[in-house]
């Protein structure tokens, strides 16, 4: 998205040379000549930055910086003056300015402040919205505790790189920004990188960044994110996911942090550090010839791996009432915890999709909930075929028809059984989350129950 700039000055020539240039530079410009108009533009163009003139015919620019922060707070103002008046651009910062032109200016100084203004708001905003999330790793099973461990000695040795594994779900961005929040790099940027959503042809340029001219449309330079990350983390997500052809310009950027933009000859130094993240089995990827072997024994000089929720299963009523609170809060709720039938539910399902799938379960209940105690009926939570394994007692034992015939519909029935028994269990006897688990009606439910009881009435008659 363009940047928006509002160009407030009360000579013409000022106004068109800047709508001109900085449109040219690929601001979305518009122009005002009076304060007035200006913030009356204000109001429907909302304007990242603001080009204010600090004399507009009898008004000062600095007397009016709080009328544009009422329109956003946010709203870069950068004061327009001329050399005798630079102690009113410094009174002008006070209120609220965050920098200063002198008259007559250069257009590529323009570009270069009002870049420099805006890169600091996003990383300011960046920063705010990562103090506002947990920086704790919840849960409370042994694998979490010692990932927890190693979190705090990572994070304090800085410069050392780092793989994380982990199924889709586990929670591996939540590691990462628990290294770099409580690191020397915590107010230094954080970029990540999904390996696997960049096309092949464009990732180099988007890692490395490219010259003017370097290819069709390259009509200036471009800082890639390796160069815009600087003094802070890399998070390369999906690294499975990365071409070999690729791999290879990694691995020499790793031996000593330096590389060239696409169509450059210069070598360019930066301080990174990179965390490798994967759901794969890099191991076997380097078997199978698909991730270079000296890249993955490159990245791995320390490896944290997450382990499955299923295997972690501890951990569930932990982060069940840790999402409870937080979606109370989203949602404006007032429940007091969780109930007991829905929780034994949740620490028996599978979560193929992890703590992300936990989530989103919790967010989707909560927000249909009602009363104090969640109870889980909007949950949508169906059994697994993985859950039929091992002692989930949703087995059912086939006959070998080879030893004689069977009746098909008393086998079919009494599978039916098991798992509506094995629903009712799970429901603690409320019939109607029992028919959620099963994906029916109550009513169907209540019919296939009654069924049940008949046929078995029969059998005991016949016997």
């Amino acid at each position: 998205m363009r940047a928006k700039v509002l160009v407030v000055d009360d000579e013409f020539l000022i106004r068109m040379s800047l709508e001109s240039g900085l449109s040219d530079l690929g601001y979305h410009v518009r122009t005002a000549e009076s304060i007035r108009e200006g913030t009356e533009l204000a109001e429907t163009f909302r304007p990242d930055v603001v080009l204010l003139d600090n004399r507009l015919g009898q008004e000062l620019g600095l007397d009016h910086i709080e009328d544009f922060k009422k329109v956003d707070e946010d709203i870069q103002i950068i004061m327009i003056t001329a050399y005798g008046s630079v102690s009113q651009a410094v009174e002008a910062m006070k209120r609220g300015a965050c920098h200063y032109i002198q008259k007559p200016f250069d257009l590529e100084e323009v570009d270069l402040i009002i870049r420099r203004n805006l890169d600091q708001l996003k990383r300011r905003r960046s920063l705010e919205l990562m103090r506002q999330r947990p920086r704790q790793i919840v849960g409370e099973s042994q694998a979490i505790q010692r990932i927890c461990r190693n979190v705090d000695i990572l994070a304090q040795n800085d410069n050392v790189d780092l793989l994380i594994c982990g199924e889709t779900g586990t929670g591996k961005g939540v590691v990462v920004n628990a290294i770099h929040d409580s690191s020397p790099r915590r107010d230094t940027p954080l970029v990540k990188i999904n390996c696997g959503a960049i096309p092949e042809t464009l990732l180099e340029s988007e890692l490395f960044g490219y010259e003017k001219g370097a290819f069709t449309g390259a009509n200036k330079a471009k800082k890639g994110l390796m160069e815009l990350a600087d003094g802070g983390t890399v998070f390369l997500d999906e690294i499975g996911e990365l071409p070999l052809s690729m791999q290879a310009k990694l691995l020499t950027f790793l031996e000593d942090r330096r590389f060239k933009r696409v169509g450059g000859l210069r070598d360019i130094e930066v301080n990174v550090r990179i965390i490798a993240a994967t759901n794969r089995d890099l191991e076997e990827e380097v078997e199978k010839g698909t991730f270079r072997e000296d890249l993955f024994y490159r990245l791995n000089v320390m490896q944290i791996r997450i382990p499955p929720l299923r295997e972690r299963r501890e951990d569930i009523p932990v982060l069940a009432r840790f999402y409870l609170e937080h979606f109370n809060r989203k949602f404006n709720k007032h429940l007091k915890d969780i109930d007991p039938a829905f929780l034994q539910e949740m620490e028996g399902y599978y979560w193929k999709g992890n703590v992300r799938e936990l989530r989103n379960v919790m967010e989707r209940c909560v927000l249909f909930s009602r009363g104090e105690l969640l109870t889980g009926e909007e949950t949508g939570l169906e059994p697994r075929r993985e859950e039929r394994k091992g002692d989930s007692g949703l087995s059912y034992p086939m006959k070998d028809l080879k030893q004689g015939s069977i009746d098909l519909k008393k086998e079919v029935d009494a599978f039916e059984r098991t798992y509506i028994d094995r629903a009712m269990e799970l429901a603690g006897g409320n019939s109607s989350r029992a028919a959620q688990l099963l994906g029916c009606t109550r009513f169907t439910l209540k019919r296939r129950l009654e069924q049940g009881n008949e046929g078995a009435k029969e059998n005991n008659v016949q016997k």
